[in-house]
């Protein structure tokens, strides 16, 4: 007598394929819905002010709304930055920026870029960038802050709400640098948060 086993010998095969394709789906709905990775969402300002409106899921699994208008103030070459300057062969462009949101908005660990005319991206970090004293052994490239030092207003640790010591201010102002190829000249600033929205700006003219 045939045994069950024998019987579906062709399904059982199939089995295992077909569970290995339920979970790439699966996964695939995790990463592009409920996480997404990539910076898909622009926000064209269409000048250099403009307002990133934002859900997002925080570290506790809470949704939360994010609202904060940016402004640039100038994007301009500067010779040195606090600690930074640009490494042989680029020039360090500086970017100012103004802020302004509710002091309830969780608006640290932003990340500011620098575009140029071709697109290409230039991050506001220790990239392309030297020491500004050629003798300093102790270099590290200065820290862009998005909220005020002092008056940051609430984070997030982990999956604890901390709130701010002094409310952070309705409106502040922050300024980061990034180093790009000598003979670029760019005119675009993207600020973002949390994937996969983020704010494109441009610099006001001169």
């Amino acid at each position: 007598m045939e045994t069950w086993w024998r019987r579906n010998r062709f399904w059982l095969a199939l089995l295992l394929p077909m569970l290995a394709l339920a979970i790439a789906a699966s996964s695939f709905r995790l990463v592009t819905l409920y996480r997404p990775w990539q910076w898909s969402e622009r926000i064209v300002a269409g000048g250099p002010t403009g307002t990133l409106r934002q859900e997002f899921l925080g570290t506790d699994d809470l949704r939360r709304d994010r609202e904060v208008t940016v402004t640039v103030d100038a994007l301009t070459p500067v010779p040195a930055l606090g600690q930074d300057a640009a490494a042989p062969g680029a020039t360090l462009w500086r970017v100012d920026l103004t802020l302004e949101a509710d002091p309830d908005q969780i608006l640290d660990g932003c990340t500011v870029e620098i575009v140029g005319p071709d697109g290409t991206r230039y991050a506001t970090n220790e990239a392309g960038k030297a020491p500004a004293d050629a003798q300093d052994p102790y270099w590290r490239a200065t820290r862009a802050l998005c909220v005020p030092e002092g008056a940051p207003g609430p984070t997030l640790f982990l999956d604890e709400l901390i709130p701010s010591e002094r409310p952070r201010p309705a409106t502040w102002s922050m300024v980061a640098a990034a180093a790009i190829p000598d003979g670029v000249t760019p005119s675009v600033v993207r600020i973002m948060w949390d994937r996969p929205t983020y704010l494109e700006l441009d610099a006001p003219a001169s």
